[in-house]
């Protein structure tokens, strides 16, 4: 089995799970049938590449469709117009002349860089709706795969963004492969990423799954990418627990007390006391949220 992101052949099964869970929890969850997004499949397996640290589902048939997508874009969450990596990517592009953003969405962090930079800047989305809504608004997305962008404009743009796209696609390999070629010597890759080691990894996460993620990101993972891409790292942020995810961080770490015999840490008014000390923003800054960020400088 091949690695997806370094091809190297170093990898291992690690777990499965029941197609059928996955189903039914996104009914449960989210009010969305998601049966034909799995065709025949009734495992997914879960695998490790000793290489590059990735962790990789098969069978990689799974990524979701676009009519997945047009569901999830009706949940007032899921296009968030404003990210915490938007600002770190903009203190990030102080010297760029130009960019776009693989996987825009409506076309938001788009809109904002043109008026905030004054650059030219575009963006590249594969939700026929997402780019309807944009380019509505006036915002320059097209629908365009990132294939058929780096074969037309190689060396265009001085900085390339994508943000919680790589970990949906089946090839990252490909696509970072893809984002280089369209970047100038000296241009910045600019990633936004769920983090693999962040809270959420106590908890079943249906979204950190098939048919919405295909791999999972570590800082480990992003590191070891120069070994096989041009690129030289400039920088790793994190995300800081938003006040929104206060609750299901203590979720994760109360069912981790609950397992290792603590079970009275994890009582209503213990909890309570928690939730209060995490919920001041002085306390909060220093505590990781589900995302990191990734800079890189393509070498010459």
């Amino acid at each position: 089995m091949k690695c997806p992101l370094c091809a190297s052949s170093k990898t291992s099964l690690k777990d499965s799970l029941e197609v059928s869970r996955i189903v039914s929890r996104w009914q449960q969850d989210f009010g969305i049938d998601v049966r034909s997004e799995f065709g025949s499949v009734s495992v997914i397996e879960f695998h490790a590449c000793a290489n590059c640290a990735l962790i990789f589902f098969k069978p990689d048939s799974l990524t979701g469709s676009p009519r997945l997508y047009e569901a999830l874009e009706k949940i007032d969450w899921y296009y968030l117009p404003k990210k915490w990596e938007h600002d770190a990517a903009l203190q990030d592009m102080r010297d760029s002349q130009n960019g776009i953003e693989i996987g825009c969405g409506f076309g938001a962090f788009v809109s904002r860089v043109i008026a905030e930079k004054n650059i030219p800047f575009e963006g590249c989305e594969q939700n026929p709706s997402a780019v309807r809504i944009g380019q509505a608004n006036g915002i320059p997305v097209r629908l365009e795969s990132l294939e058929d962008l780096a074969s037309r404009r190689p060396a265009a743009y001085d900085v390339v963004c994508s943000f919680q796209v790589l970990e949906h696609v089946t090839s990252p390999g490909a696509f970072l492969e893809c984002a280089c070629t369209l970047l100038r010597p000296g241009g910045k890759l600019i990633l936004g990423l769920p983090n693999a080691n962040s809270f959420l990894k106590h908890q079943f996460n249906l979204l950190d799954l098939p048919p919405h993620h295909m791999s999972r990101w570590t800082a480990e993972v992003v590191t070891r990418l120069q070994a096989w891409f041009p690129l030289q790292l400039v920088r790793i942020a994190y995300e800081p627990l938003a006040d929104t995810a206060v609750d299901t961080y203590l979720d994760a770490y109360s069912n981790i007390f609950r397992r290792r015999g603590l079970g009275i840490l994890a009582r209503p008014g213990i909890r309570s006391s928690f939730a209060r000390m995490i919920g001041h923003h002085r306390v909060r800054r220093f505590l990781h949220g589900q995302g990191f960020y990734v800079c890189y400088v393509r070498k010459q």
